[in-house]
């Protein structure tokens, strides 16, 4: 999901927003300062443990049923849509979509309201989306900057995180519009907000907001879509399968499709700015080099 507006954060001018994921954003963007958040309750059958230990637990890239097979041309048509469109956008191009936006530097994120079990899931995401990536994504410190924003809000919050947030007056129609329906609508479980400079495309920040109330299995697929998309893959596609990106809800964890769709975005040759014209030969040969044996 995206929308453009300027306004400064984390050092950089940020003039792009964007907006995705399987529900929608909210309130204060000022990442360089701390927030009270609401508490969680700790799940009585998650165990206390040193975060030394939390932080280095694997992700498990459970896959609820066998995946159908899929070809380059379709993974290529897949990308086109998930990293060159959005689910809201103010800032659509001449070309019908959006530029490329990832993450260039340390991604660190603060947590808002998140259970343990939200903790230790988002950190071992991390590290996955880290091996994937290349990015070096971690939670921040107490004292240290953060760039990305995760917060689970309580439905008696929500009303005051949206009006936090369009009263900044930065975001475009299609985004505040996508906001307000998260805050009013129940099967809009989460969105994710990301903002970019406006002349690298370098993802700048990213907000990323969660329906406290949630049962468990749409609070852990909301985190792993969110996330994901929070790095780039701004949009959901029906057509798109097997895979997080579609409405569907066949697939409620990451998939090898994607997976590629990552290692395709922070391919070297794939940069920030880009848009269609410039992407689709270069694409393609970064699919044909990740899956040299399938046509």
């Amino acid at each position: 999901m995206k929308a453009v507006r300027t306004y400064l954060a984390a050092g950089l001018v940020v003039g792009a927003l964007a907006i995705g994921g399987c529900g929608r954003p909210a309130a204060d963007l000022t990442l360089q300062q701390p927030r009270a958040s609401t508490l969680g309750v700790m799940p009585p059958d998650v165990l206390i443990e040193p975060a030394s230990q939390r932080v280095s637990l694997p992700f498990v890239a459970a896959r609820p049923r066998s995946e159908p097979p899929y070809s380059n041309s379709q993974l290529l048509r897949n990308f086109l849509s998930i990293a060159l469109q959005a689910e809201a956008a103010d800032d659509i191009g001449p070309d019908g979509g959006i530029a490329i936006s990832k993450w260039r530097g340390p991604v660190r994120y603060r947590l808002a309201g998140a259970q343990l079990r939200d903790r230790v899931q988002i950190a071992a995401l991390s590290q996955h989306l880290s091996s994937l990536t290349g990015l070096d994504i971690r939670e921040a410190g107490e004292v240290e900057h953060y760039n990305m924003d995760i917060r689970f809000v309580p439905r008696p919050h929500r009303g005051a995180e949206m009006q936090e947030l369009l009263a900044t007056q930065w975001l475009g129609p299609q985004v505040s519009r996508l906001a307000m329906q998260w805050r009013d609508y129940e099967a809009d479980r989460c969105f994710t907000l990301t903002t970019r400079d406006p002349r690298s495309g370098v993802t700048g920040t990213a907000h990323i907001f969660i329906k406290d109330e949630l049962p468990v299995i749409w609070r852990e697929t909301c985190i792993i879509e969110e996330l994901t998309q929070s790095l780039g893959l701004l949009n959901d596609d029906p057509r798109a399968s097997p895979s997080i990106f579609n409405d569907d809800g066949a697939y409620q964890a990451l998939t090898t499709h994607d997976e590629l769709l990552l290692r395709i975005l922070y391919d070297p040759r794939i940069r920030s700015g880009m848009r269609r014209a410039s992407i689709v030969p270069l694409a393609e040969q970064v699919i044909a080099d990740l899956r040299p044996v399938v046509q």
